[in-house]
């Protein structure tokens, strides 16, 4: 496990933690209790709560994943027999031969790819559970970063020249109301997308249901891509178990997205990132170029980040060059 499974995942995690639980923690330090009380009081609840859905929850995820991992093989050998149908079909046809090789090169390549991310998933699903351990720095980063932020912007600030110190501050204060509203947006749309699709699935008898709901969930944080990206196994899963299932798991997901987007969207998101679509697209296609899904999942926050340390400083520092010009 490199540097970014042991501290850049899980303290990742923790600041999305801290902007969950701030807004609680923050009412309870306004009704004069301690900052560590009301951390503590908070943690408390949610263990509570986190243990009950756990125990009806995590063996069930569990099952599906070792059912899951156990199948791959059986899945891949369908699919296997599926391309080798389609080419049987189109062997048929009387191509002209630059077509047929043409077919045929991207046949086997087809094969190849799907044996690949086959293999590939399978160390996706080994890996999570490589996490499992990193996860638990998670409540301890969390609760040093809700107890002592006040501590860290101060000190941070006393790094900045006086001059620039105030806009400095007035820049932190907007980034953290931008990301809060932003990350706690983003985790109650991908949750109600998760729980719809998880409840949808089982409604219609897909396998890993519960694996797959959960997938839904995650992959939903990514913008325009994340729910491609979600859908593609539930259509393969529900396929390989019945093809008759597919169209209705495709409803399913239109549904979904439809009510996310029409409806819970436009109530859980407190501000805009204000950021326009072809912007958006862009710096996913190079943030997925250049640091993986990682980069799919942050990229849109740090673009924002920068977007408002811009519009705080560019006309500070352009008439400071523009004074420093004259007086040479």
């Amino acid at each position: 496990m490199g540097i970014q499974g042991i501290l850049i995942f899980p303290l990742l995690i923790a600041i999305l933690v801290t902007y969950l639980l701030s807004p609680l923690v923050n009412y309870l330090e306004k009704q004069k209790l301690r900052r560590a009380k009301g951390i503590a009081i908070v943690y408390i609840f949610f263990l509570t709560l986190f243990t009950v859905i756990g125990f009806s929850i995590v063996p069930v995820l569990i099952r599906e994943m070792q059912e899951l991992v156990l199948s791959l093989p059986e899945f891949t050998e369908k699919l296997m027999l599926l391309v080798e149908e389609l080419e049987s079909v189109y062997r048929r046809f009387n191509f002209p031969v630059a077509i047929r090789e043409a077919l045929d090169e991207n046949i086997a390549e087809l094969q190849n790819l799907l044996t690949l991310n086959l293999e590939a998933f399978t160390q996706f699903l080994v890996a999570l559970f490589s996490q499992t351990f990193a996860l638990f720095l998670v409540p301890l980063f969390a609760y040093y970063i809700l107890r002592d932020s006040a501590f860290f912007k101060k000190r941070f600030l006393r790094l900045i020249p006086p001059g620039y110190r105030l806009n400095m501050e007035n820049t932190l204060h907007e980034i953290n109301l931008t990301l809060g509203a932003y990350l706690r947006g983003i985790f109650i749309n991908s949750l109600s997308v998760g729980v719809m699709m998880y409840l949808g699935l089982l409604i219609l008898g897909v396998r890993f249901a519960l694996f797959l709901g959960i997938f839904n969930a995650l992959t939903n944080v990514i913008p325009y891509f994340g729910p491609l990206i979600g859908v593609v196994p539930v259509v393969i899963i529900a396929f390989l178990q019945d093809p008759l299932l597919v169209w209705k798991v495709i409803v399913l997901a239109v549904v979904a997205q439809q009510v996310e987007s029409q409806l819970i969207a436009p109530q859980v998101f407190g501000r805009s990132l204000d950021l326009h679509p072809l912007t958006v697209i862009i710096a996913l296609l190079l943030g997925g170029l250049y640091l993986g899904f990682l980069g799919l999942i942050v990229v849109i926050p740090l673009l924002a980040i920068l977007r408002i340390f811009i519009r705080h400083f560019y006309p500070a520092v352009a008439l400071a060059l523009k004074e420093k010009g004259q007086q040479a």
